[in-house]
This record gives C-alpha cells, structure tokens and sequence, in this order.
C-alpha cells in the first residue's frame, strides 16, 4: 500500500494527487491542516483512479484560527475503465474563533457504475460539553482545548 502525508501549516495554494495507475493498487492520503496564521489557505485533494480494482482513502483534518480563511476541496476520480473501485474521502475542519472561515467541498466524478465511492465533510467548533467534562476533571480550558485539537488532530498530546 502507497501512503502519502502532508502538513499545512502557512497560508498558499497546495494540490496533492493520489493516483492509481496499476490494477489492484491500494493507497492512502493523510493531511493536517494547521491554519494559525492569518491569510488564505487553498487546498485540493484528488485520488484519481485510473484502473481496476483499485482501494484508495483520503482523509484530512484542519483546524483553522487567527482570522484564517481555509477552502478545502477534495475530489474522487473514477475513470471509465475502474471497475471494481472502492474509494471514500473524507474532509473535517474545527473552527477555534469567530474571526477565521472555513469550507469543505467534497466531490466526487464517477464514470463507472461498479464501484464503491463516498465522501463526507463537516465544518464545526469545539463542543461545549467536552470542555465542560474536562474541566469537570480538574483541567483548565486552555489545556482542555489543547487536548481536544490535538486529539482532533490525531497527534499525541
């Protein structure tokens, strides 16, 4: 299995392609998104599935603060000759203020009829009930935070 990595964490433009070029091929994207700084963040995913039988999972979570703008767009390609393809993407990003903007545009262009495809997104902030549990536990809020991006985040506290 092919995997790729990316961080983000300065405003630009950014694409990265995950392409599947040999039949029965399996790979994977990953991507953090760390919007802290101000300015606009442009990013596109594409997993591009050119052959048969291929397995592909894209998967980037984003935290966006500090008046930030992140567009976040990602894409499944399935091309008319992929049959038998199973490919989900996946697009999540958590809000820390009210001065910073997010979106999440997930897409998907499928020519095929036998395969498996999906995708899903969300856009949101830190749930208040978490923060309450863990204060309830003794935490600060500032830590509590902390833990719940960097959880979010899939990194070690």
């Amino acid at each position: 299995m092919k995997q790729q990595e990316f961080k983000i964490n300065q405003p630009g433009k950014y694409e990265y392609l995950l392409p599947f070029e040999t039949e029965g091929e399996e790979g994977k994207l990953v991507g953090i998104i760390e919007a802290r700084a101000p300015g606009d963040y442009e990013v596109r995913v594409v997993a591009d599935h050119l052959v048969a039988k291929t397995n592909g999972r894209v998967e980037v979570r984003g935290v966006v603060e500090n008046g930030a703008k992140v567009k976040l767009v990602g894409l499944v390609k399935i091309a008319e000759g992929a049959r038998e393809t199973d490919s989900f993407l996946s697009l999540k990003l958590l809000m820390l203020d009210n001065r910073s903007y997010a979106l999440a545009e997930p897409e998907l262009e499928i020519l095929n009829n036998d395969v498996k495809a999906s995708h899903s997104a969300s856009v949101g902030r830190i749930d208040k009930e978490q923060l309450f549990y863990l204060s309830s536990r003794g935490i600060a809020e500032v830590e509590a935070k902390r833990l719940i991006v960097n959880g979010f985040l899939m990194k070690k506290a």
